[in-house]
């Protein structure tokens, strides 16, 4: 499964953090400000019903027939709608007052003595209600406020509202970019660093420049890190070259003290004579040892310059192979080119290249008794060399861990196969590398294993 990059979780969490935070914040707003408006008007609305059922029953007591004029001017000066019911008739009513507006519950209590108010919602609009009785007349009043003003303002306050949510959201999500960024860049940088590291670049440092306590913590323990493994891996390639120059000492007067009784074979007894082939097989396995030791030290060290030159990779194959053949006294395997192929052109050390065809081929005749073919193949822009061998394969757990130093596969601990100093195919991929290259391990089409590299063409031209 496929992990989100910190620095998405990062951003999603500051954007809907700031989203989530100023929604609440404009919601509980909009609802405060939403009650006090209305609780404000309705309190105003209130104080004028009762100042005009005042008029309402000063009219009625001195001039009844002026009460439709005085309900007029009333609703011209409050925008609202007044009711008047005497005797449980509608004695008079404003041009636009309608019986609809005021419940039954509220007649019912008007009715009964007792003064009422009531917000409801009428056709999609909010009306405010008040009953006044005027007992003295026998007359209740009922005004009816619309609040199509404060619904207006309250419809302006939420679009100013979510706007500014809005507003904050992407504040909140730029603010979040920013700290993302500076979060993330150091994880960055630590892990660029980590990868050129990796790729052989130990050179490579972090640069202190940063004022926070935490990335300078980061950044020098990165490099004191870098700083000991490098020395860990100096101090190990010394050892192993300085080891690797005082046994070749001892290893030549070893090797010759064994071929002077090479010579006098016939002198031994027969217990001798398979004392001295152990001992001359032990040596051969022990000077491979030491040189393939000086070998990997050298390289890494670089006391070994690179001599790359532009190459035939045709010819230069047939000419490893000849070469490895001769040194190991093995029977040449054919080299195969493939159709179209033509005669492309590779970059290498011309040496290190010879070096990696006789370590594949010695470690065929090693383990998997002998290698069938070199198979040359163009794989778009790359040069493909197939070392094809008749064993049983390479396990496909082993398929990474056989190019790694003093591993040593199955077969190798078979001792009646083959004993091998685990050290070839590393450098067969050291070198590989050097030239830009790579080598994989899989299965070959004759059933053996198949030991691939891949070069980079510098040129091709045709057969």
């Amino acid at each position: 499964m496929r992990r989100r990059s910190l620095r998405l979780r990062l951003l999603v969490t500051f954007g809907l953090g700031a989203f989530v935070i100023s929604s609440l914040f404009a919601s509980l707003t909009y609802i405060g400000v939403k009650h006090l408006l209305i609780s404000n008007q309705q309190q105003t609305d209130l104080r004028q019903s009762y100042v005009n059922a005042a008029l309402v029953r000063s009219t009625l007591y001195s001039s009844p027939t002026e009460l439709f004029d005085l309900l007029n001017s009333i609703q011209k000066a409050t925008a609202s709608n007044v009711l008047v019911q005497t005797h449980n008739e509608w004695l008079a009513r404003s041009n636009r007052a309608s019986t609809i507006d005021v419940s039954s519950a509220t007649i019912k209590t008007v009715g009964a003595g007792h003064a009422t108010e009531q917000t409801r919602n009428a056709g999609g609009h909010i009306i405010f209600v008040v009953g006044v009785p005027i007992p003295s007349v026998e007359t209740q009043v009922f005004e009816v406020f619309q609040l199509d003003n404060l619904e207006h303002t309250l419809r302006v306050l939420a679009l100013v509202l979510a706007l500014g949510a809005l507003f904050t959201s992407i504040v909140g999500m730029s603010g979040g970019i920013w700290v993302t960024r500076r979060t993330v860049r150091p994880l960055e940088e630590v892990s660029y660093a980590a990868a050129l590291i990796a790729e052989g670049a130990l050179t490579t440092r972090l640069q202190v420049n940063r004022s926070d306590r935490e990335v300078q913590q980061l950044t020098e323990s990165f490099n004191q890190m870098v700083s000991q493994l490098v020395l860990r891996l100096e101090r190990d390639a010394r050892f192993a070259s300085d080891v690797s120059h005082e046994l070749r000492s001892p290893l030549t007067t070893l090797a010759t003290t064994a071929s002077v009784l090479q010579q006098h074979r016939e002198d031994l007894t027969a217990a001798g004579r398979e004392s001295l082939d152990l001992l001359v097989a032990d040596l051969s396995i022990f000077q491979s040892l030491v040189e393939d030791l000086l070998e990997m030290s050298r390289s890494d060290a670089g006391a070994v310059p690179l001599v790359m030159e532009s190459l035939s990779a045709i010819e230069l194959v047939r000419q490893s192979v000849r070469s490895a053949a001769r040194r190991h006294g093995i029977e040449e395997p054919p080299v195969e080119i493939a159709e179209g192929v033509g005669d492309p052109l590779v970059l290498v050390d011309r040496r290190r290249f010879e070096r990696v065809i006789t370590n594949l081929l010695d470690n065929a005749h090693r383990y998997a008794e002998g290698a069938v073919a070199l198979r040359v193949d163009v794989l778009g822009t790359q040069l493909a060399v197939n070392v094809d061998d008749a064993g049983s394969g390479v396990p496909r757990d082993e398929h990474e861990q056989v190019f790694e130093r003093f591993f040593r596969g199955r077969a190798a601990h078979d001792r009646g196969i083959a004993r091998g100093t685990g050290l070839g195919l590393a450098l067969v991929r050291d070198h590989v590398s050097a030239f830009g290259g790579t080598i994989t391990v899989t299965e070959s089409p004759d059933g053996g294993a198949r030991f691939q590299i891949l070069l980079p063409i510098v040129k091709s031209e045709p057969s």
